[in-house]
């Protein structure tokens, strides 16, 4: 299945798209495109562009944002009038959350952390 990736107030982008093909390896998943954004509007610019693309987004980096624009906060507020409303998942690493998953009809968006060994972790949930 072809997926995007979108780095979000990420800084180590490098190290965590190796992480994740890597945890991809051997899986049905590949990644076509990469995508940046540095805002919350261009955030949502670019979920909407790869939901008409693919059915499965990797979003990395804003978790640990304390302003209000953390990509938690963002995506529980754009997704909070869906219809019908994706289903949420936390995903756990060592008993602490970790990341996030959305899932709505086919379309999933994983939500990583900005940090190589926890995606390394979270890959089962993929």
């Amino acid at each position: 299945m072809d997926c995007n990736l979108i780095f979000y107030s990420a800084r180590k982008t490098g190290y965590c798209e190796t992480a994740l093909v890597t945890a991809l390896c051997g899986e049905k998943h590949r990644i076509t495109r990469v995508l940046s954004a540095f805002d919350p509007e261009m955030l949502g610019e670019k979920i909407n562009e790869s939901l008409s693309e693919c059915n499965m987004i990797f979003i990395i980096g804003g978790i640990e944002r304390n302003d209000g624009l953390s990509a938690p906060d963002l995506l529980s507020k754009a997704f909070s009038k869906n219809d019908p409303l994706p289903k949420s998942e936390e995903l756990t690493l060592n008993g602490r959350t970790a990341g996030y998953k959305l899932s709505c009809l086919e379309q999933t968006i994983l939500l990583f952390p900005d940090d190589p060994e926890l995606i390394t972790g979270l890959a089962r949930y993929i």
